[in-house]
């Protein structure tokens, strides 16, 4: 059986005006406001109620982030610096029985076998990594007892940890064939803390002499069991339950030996994330599965459904002091909140997000909004429009989008509407309507990752998976020019603002230049990187012949509208820069988004010296920016792993607030 791995996150497609990187701090003269402004939700990896603090609650998630939420988990606010590794998956939030503030965060890396364990003494403010023999080993699970919260056990993809002095030292403890591997869960006895259990990607062991020898323990259990959750009842040792591939399992002999609980009505195969058993009535039992939240009020004899059948529940926990209060952290959805026991229950997400942004669309037009797609969101369809009033985003219903993910958009000139370019296709809206209509042909095959209309030439161009495609607006037959020769995968396109036949492309190939309205193109090399895709390109509302070009290996200029470039110095490295752009019309304000190094780059004089924005809540690379088409100095910033962000462009002597100065860097060159 396969162990318990996250889903990718959900990735939204959302379009970009233009994509962009730089570099680092000091300036003056401004101020910038940022704010979380969502999707909210997405992969919880653990989830904690603390039992010290009231309506004090944790989370971790699948980027290494840890939130804390001090309403009970109506809203949540990133810890930083936190544990400081986004490559790493928090799985497991321990809090001490008896110390108020002491923290265990366990995690794993996603690219390797590596991770580790991670202790706070100030409720998250502050963390350090704990020392254990194997390194900085994956950890995925942790155990503290209640009886002796001196004792502890860790169990990690390397083996299994113990410790008697509360983690001042630790040692290996092993069966005597061998040492244990792909640990996924333990548990530790509430009453008796010499008794030890463990669970793998295949059965478990037991220990009762904490951990100096072992013996099986999978009688009665499926063969080849994954074992991903562990629990004593803290009331009745003798009594245990097990979460596992195979479906939820029972012990009434302290986890000698098990009974499978049918959960389903025809079958007992479900596969069970977590097990809890509520902290006031030990009878009651709760599992969560992928396919939703179960409860038992009869200690697993029968069960019944509280959530959507169609959820993944990675994480549960139920609050001590009132057993009504739960929490669940789900694969898609964020975290559900009951406060009823689990009869109701209520997305709770302000302010969490662990959505990956490929690009942000600001769409065109009459009414102008932002539109974003995710390519997984539950049974929401994906699609979210921007409400500037609710400063959220709003799912949109499916008659209002064409059931694919957005990725460019264009007004047609005329009044006769909008383009919005798909992973499958070009979709067209007509003026005054909300309905789409597939164009047919070549084009309804291709992924559209660009649309742009150059009213001066006539035609609309549309960069594609296969190379650049044309059409005029009053047929929209695209199609490429006569013995074009090159298919590149097309990234960006803009038009020079100057010359009515120039048309420039950033590809996979590099970067394409059209001087005939894309009737032929010309791939230019004059000091642009080889073999190096060019991603984005952004054009000086100032001065047409003063291009920026973002490439898998840094920021590139030209001042002499696209002949001769030369590498923007962005600090020790230049990094993958993903976006760049001009924001505000006939200002040279250019912003840059660097998916390497993290954040985002700014210059208030069209490059000459660049600032990097040090705002400790938007520490996820940034891969798409895009303004605002409703507010003046606003824009949106999309990242990897933390949703979007809305950045507030004002002036620091105006008092706009928000981060000044003294919080940003500089480059100059």
């Amino acid at each position: 059986m396969n162990a318990r791995y996250p889903s990718s996150l959900a990735l939204l497609l959302l379009l970009c005006t233009a994509r962009g990187p730089c570099s680092a701090s000091p300036a003056a003269g401004f101020s910038v406001k940022v704010e979380a402004v969502g999707p909210f939700g997405g992969s919880v990896r653990s989830i904690l109620i603390s039992r010290h603090e009231p309506a004090a609650a944790y989370l971790g998630t699948a980027d290494g982030r840890i939130l804390k939420s001090a309403d009970g988990g109506a809203t949540w606010k990133t810890l930083h610096p936190g544990i400081g590794r986004r490559h790493l998956a928090v799985d497991t939030l321990v809090e001490h029985p008896d110390q108020p503030g002491r923290l265990y965060a366990g995690a794993w890396d996603l690219r390797s076998h590596g991770g580790g364990l991670f202790e706070s003494r100030d409720g998250g403010a502050h963390w350090s990594a704990a020392r254990l023999p194997g390194g900085d080993v994956a950890v995925r699970s942790l155990a503290i007892s209640k009886s002796a919260p001196h004792r502890m056990v860790v169990g990690t993809l390397a083996g299994v940890y113990v410790t008697e002095d509360g983690g001042a030292e630790w040692r290996e403890v092993k069966p005597a064939e061998g040492g244990f591997r792909n640990v996924e869960s333990v548990a530790i006895g509430p009453r008796d803390s010499n008794v030890l259990l463990v669970g793998t990607w295949r059965l478990g062991s037991r220990s009762r002499d904490f951990g100096r020898t072992w013996a099986a323990n999978s009688r009665g259990m499926m063969f080849d069991s994954d074992l991903f959750s562990l629990v004593f009842d803290e009331t009745n040792q003798k009594i245990a339950y097990a979460g596992a591939c195979t479906g939820v399992y029972r012990s009434v002999d302290g986890g000698a030996s098990w009974t499978r609980l049918r959960v389903l009505r025809d079958t007992y195969v479900i596969r069970t994330q977590v097990v809890r058993i509520d902290p006031v009535n030990p009878r009651r039992v709760y599992a969560g599965t992928t396919e939703g939240l179960y409860v038992s009020d009869n200690d697993g004899l029968n069960w019944r459904r509280l959530t959507s059948g169609r959820l993944t529940v990675n994480a549960l926990d139920i609050d001590r002091r009132d057993n009504r209060k739960i929490l669940a952290g789900t694969e898609e959805e964020g975290v559900l909140r009951s406060d009823d026991g689990g009869r109701t229950w209520i997305p709770s997400n302000t302010g969490f997000s662990a959505r990956r942004v490929a690009r942000i669309v600001a769409v065109p037009g009459p009414d102008p909004r932002t539109l974003t797609g995710l390519l997984s969101d539950g049974d929401k369809g994906g699609f979210y429009s921007f409400d500037a009033q609710r400063n959220e985003w709003i799912p949109l219903p499916s008659r209002d989008n064409p059931g694919t993910a957005i990725l460019s958009a264009v007004a047609l000139p005329g009044g006769l509407g909008r383009l919005f370019g798909t992973p499958q296709g070009v979709y067209r809206e007509r003026a005054g309507a909300r309905e789409w209509q597939k164009l047919a042909g070549t084009i309804g095959r291709l992924a559209v990752y660009d649309l742009v209309a150059d009213e001066r030439s006539g035609w609309i161009f549309a960069g594609t998976s296969q190379g650049i495609y044309r059409a005029r607006p009053e047929t929209l037959d695209f199609r490429r020019p006569a013995g074009y020769r090159l298919l590149p995968r097309v990234h960006s396109l803009i038009l020079s603002p100057t010359s009515p036949d120039v048309v420039f492309a950033a590809t996979h190939m590099g970067l394409l230049r059209s001087s005939d309205s894309g009737a032929t193109w010309d791939i230019l090399y004059s000091g642009l990187p080889a073999d190096t895709p060019v991603e984005c390109l952004a054009v000086d509302p100032t001065d047409a012949r003063h291009i920026f070009a973002g490439t898998a290996a840094g920021l590139y200029e030209s001042k002499d509208g696209g002949d001769r470039w030369h590498e923007v110095p962005l600090g020790s490295a230049g990094g993958h820069v993903p976006a760049v752009v001009f924001p505000l019309p006939q200002r040279s304000l250019v912003m840059a988004a660097n998916r390497t190094l993290a954040g985002v780059w700014v210059s208030e004089d069209g490059g000459r010296q660049w600032l990097r924005l040090d705002v400790p809540e938007l520490r996820s690379p940034v891969q798409c920016l895009a303004p605002d088409p409703t507010r003046p100095y606003s824009f949106f910033l999309g990242t990897e792993s933390e949703g979007i962000y809305r950045l507030e462009w004002g002036d620091a002597g105006a008092g706009r607030g928000g981060l000044h100065a003294d919080r940003i860097g500089s480059t100059r060159r």
